[in-house]
């Protein structure tokens, strides 16, 4: 059962006074300044992007240190929005050589033999375009990509089941939007994705942005974020939506909040990306250090005790968060 798609509250009312407290800078949700450790206690596991050997890679970390797990192939490829799957064993991502020519790639299960991190390399499919692979199992992932048929491109996209063997479509965005940043629940039942609405040939855009919940069993579909400009970031192990204001509040700092049956600010500061811990407790974020640099590390709060660390403490400028791993 989808418990988020049957959400009865007025959710344009409760986020717009969601987003008048925070332009406000009320009630701010912030943390104390860092520990040096580079673990808290009870941290978990958490896997993210760094280089290794000058290229891109994914590290897997625990609180007695890390290890990569995959390493790019040459120096111009990158590692693109990847994701964990909702029991933690499994990581989709792209892998992007500049050519318009994607890799669609699945690591898993993700297991720790003496003493190491390991996990097996599947090349899903290359594809033309696309972004946001987030994990069906382990041989398949949705994504949002262009129409692999065509040979021009209106600029839209759909959300797609890909696997090694087929690509079968999953939306129809008639030519009229594009489906992105879908989010899968953790019972593999439904997806969420962002649905951005077309200019028409006057340039005029008549319906507004949202986001459309997406029943995988019964093919039903529910609005929600209705004119409300936020970045999906995670669909929790509880259930939750875990998202961030596109607009900041009056000190800078992106707002992070959890939603399902009422909206919760659980975060503030000067962060992009989020990634919650499956009990709830850790939030992972990145943020430049110094402030206003062009160096990123990945930043861990304890919502609790509101102690941060600086998890990465690297000159990398283009570093990622993945999410936690069980």
């Amino acid at each position: 059962m989808v418990s988020i798609s049957i959400i009865k509250t007025n959710l344009i009312q409760k986020l717009t006074l969601l987003s008048l407290i925070a332009l406000m800078g009320l009630s701010a949700v912030t943390a104390a300044p860092y520990n040096q450790s580079q673990t808290l206690p009870g941290m978990g596991t958490i896997a993210y992007i760094n280089e290794s050997n000058g290229r891109d890679a994914i590290f897997i970390r625990d609180g007695e240190g890390e290890n990569v797990i995959f390493n790019c192939d040459y120096e111009n490829e990158i590692v693109l929005t990847p994701s964990v799957s909702g029991d933690g064993k499994f990581i989709s991502f792209l892998v992007d050589n500049g050519r318009n020519q994607k890799a669609v790639h699945i690591l898993g299960p993700i297991q720790k033999v003496e003493d190491e991190w390991q996990a097996e390399d599947l090349l899903v499919m290359t594809v033309r375009g696309g972004a946001w692979p987030v994990i069906k199992d382990g041989k398949s992932v949705y994504m949002s990509m262009p129409d692999q048929a065509s040979l021009s491109s209106d600029g839209t996209s759909n959300i797609y089941l890909v696997s090694s063997e087929e690509i079968e479509q999953v939306s129809d965005n008639m030519g009229i939007s594009s489906h992105i940043w879908p989010l899968i629940h953790p019972d593999g039942e439904a997806l969420i994705y962002r649905y951005i609405p077309q200019p028409d040939e006057m340039g005029e855009i008549d319906e507004p942005v949202k986001s459309v919940l997406f029943d995988l069993k019964s093919g039903t579909s529910t609005m929600h974020f209705v004119n409300q400009f936020v970045y999906l970031e995670q669909w929790t192990g509880l259930g939750e939506i875990l998202f961030s204001f596109r607009d900041k509040d009056r000190n800078g700092n992106r707002i992070y909040a959890l939603y399902n049956l009422e909206t919760k600010e659980i975060y503030r500061n000067k962060s992009r990306q989020g990634s919650l811990s499956s009990e709830g407790r850790f939030l992972a974020t990145i943020r430049s250090v110094p402030e206003g640099s062009v160096n990123f590390d990945i930043i861990v709060t304890d919502l609790v005790s509101k102690v941060e660390i600086n998890l990465t403490q690297s000159p990398k400028t283009s570093e990622s968060l993945i999410g936690w791993i069980k």
